[in-house]
């Protein structure tokens, strides 16, 4: 027994001494490595020269190929931020450009919108005046002539407004819009040029009422037909419709023309971009209006879909809010003090669903007074350009800035048409064509898009 516990406590003893000597092993040799590796991070940045005479040239390689290691990707740093330096100031340079450029194109626009239009408008005038004395033999030319001027005239309009809408200085402004009424004065305002392009126009509103800018909508329309007819054939039809999807309403316009081959239809609401027009006859368009209607659709707050097959016509869809359709008819404010027009004037906008105000005389200096909703369009005759009238268009224009505003003049004069440019008043000349003054109140809520006429 004896001997067992010797036997036990010298292996005890035995253990306890291995245990201490590993202990002690590891710690000296962790401090060996402690000093080895600050040794070995002093010589880093140490020459060749330097290793050898510390007994270790076997690693010189090694630290030689670090270092150049290291100043590799020191070097790839700095030039990566030079890069990014010269990126961003050449980015900076550019976004200075092409905000300079933006600003320069408003800045020609809104000139053009004076210094273009109205020469363009002499012009016309000028070629009316002759056209009434010239010889049959030169009408074709004066044709051609005022023809030339008109197509200048309608591509300065639809980059004015293409530029109005691009810089975000139109705003819609919301209201019930009854279909079956706009429907109507949209197809009477295309019908003399569909009846020359042999297409026959219909529509089918359902009584039904959106919430949009009513304005807005009828310049969007406007061109989507414009769009059709030029795309239909004789003999074809477009269709203007409108029908229920839920809370909102699809409007349609189809027409039966030759269609859009699926390889053109992503860039057919592109600025300048037509089909089928390789010879760029103006007859056929500009290539403006579905850009400008893509637009419209954004600031209406919706987006317009094309669905086409080629040989089988195309279709322009336009979802809006649905609206409870109401009784309210548009207000007409007619200032004149010809006797004609009290006669004529208001017979002929109650025919076309106008609730029609006359004033003349002394009320023409009183402040204008429209329905409970406002007036939506007020047509003043005006002859001369210190013609008392222009006050009351002024007024009106302070009061009631949506409603469209026609000048009707005997004069055609520069003058007169600089004024009412002024006003954003359109200007038709006596005598009065009534097809044309339907026209300018199928657009009434965007006068202040084109400016005179």
């Amino acid at each position: 027994m004896e001997a067992m516990r010797q036997l036990l406590l010298a292996s005890g003893i035995a253990v306890c001494g291995g245990l201490a000597g590993a202990l002690a092993s590891w710690f000296l040799a962790s401090r060996r490595t402690r000093r080895e590796a600050a040794r070995l991070a002093s010589l880093v940045d140490a020459e060749p020269t330097a290793l050898h005479e510390t007994g270790l040239s076997e690693l010189a390689p090694l630290l030689e190929a670090w270092r150049q290691r290291q100043d590799a990707l020191q070097a790839g740093g700095e030039a990566h931020a030079a890069q990014y330096r010269r990126l961003s100031a050449e980015m900076v340079g550019l976004m200075q450009q092409a905000d300079g450029a933006q600003r320069a194109k408003e800045r020609f626009l809104a000139a053009s919108n004076h210094d273009l239009r109205q020469p363009l408008q002499a012009m016309d005038l000028a070629l009316a005046r002759l056209r009434r004395d010239a010889p049959p033999a030169q009408l074709p030319d004066i044709d051609g002539l005022q023809d030339g001027i008109r197509t200048m005239a309608d591509i300065l309009d639809g980059l004015l407004l293409l530029s109005q809408l691009e810089a975000d200085s139109l705003q819609a402004q919301p209201a019930t819009c009854e279909l079956q009424g706009l429907f109507a004065e949209l197809l009477a305002a295309h019908h003399e040029r569909a009846r020359l392009a042999g297409v026959s126009l219909h529509a089918n509103a359902q009584a039904l009422a959106v919430t949009t800018d009513p304005g807005l909508l009828a310049g969007l329309l406007g061109r989507l037909l414009d769009n059709a007819i030029n795309a239909t054939p004789a003999g074809g039809r477009v269709l203007l419709a409108a029908r229920v999807r839920g809370e909102r309403v699809r409007i349609e316009v189809r027409d039966s023309g030759i269609g859009i081959a699926p390889v053109h239809q992503p860039r057919v609401f592109d600025e300048f971009f037509q089909v089928g027009n390789p010879e760029r006859d103006h007859r056929k368009g500009f290539g403006l209006g579905l850009a400008i209607v893509s637009r419209l659709a954004t600031l209406l707050g919706g987006r317009v879909e094309l669905r086409s097959r080629l040989h089988g016509g195309s279709c322009f869809l336009l979802d809006l809010p649905r609206a409870t359709s109401g009784k309210r008819m548009p207000q007409a404010l007619l200032l004149s003090d010809v006797p004609a027009d009290a006669e004529v004037l208001p017979a002929m906008l109650q025919a076309w669903g106008y609730a029609a105000v006359f004033a003349a005389g002394p009320r023409l200096a009183q402040p204008a007074q429209g329905g409970k909703d406002g007036i939506d369009a007020v047509i003043c005759a005006i002859d001369e350009v210190d013609d008392p009238a222009w006050a009351a268009l002024d007024a009106i224009a302070r009061q009631h800035p949506r409603a469209i505003r026609i000048v009707l003049s005997a004069t055609a004069s520069s003058e007169i048409f600089e004024r009412a440019g002024r006003t954003h008043a359109r200007v038709l000349l006596r005598p009065l064509a009534p097809a044309k003054l339907r026209a300018l109140l199928a657009q009434r809520g965007v006068t202040a898009l084109a400016g005179a006429a």
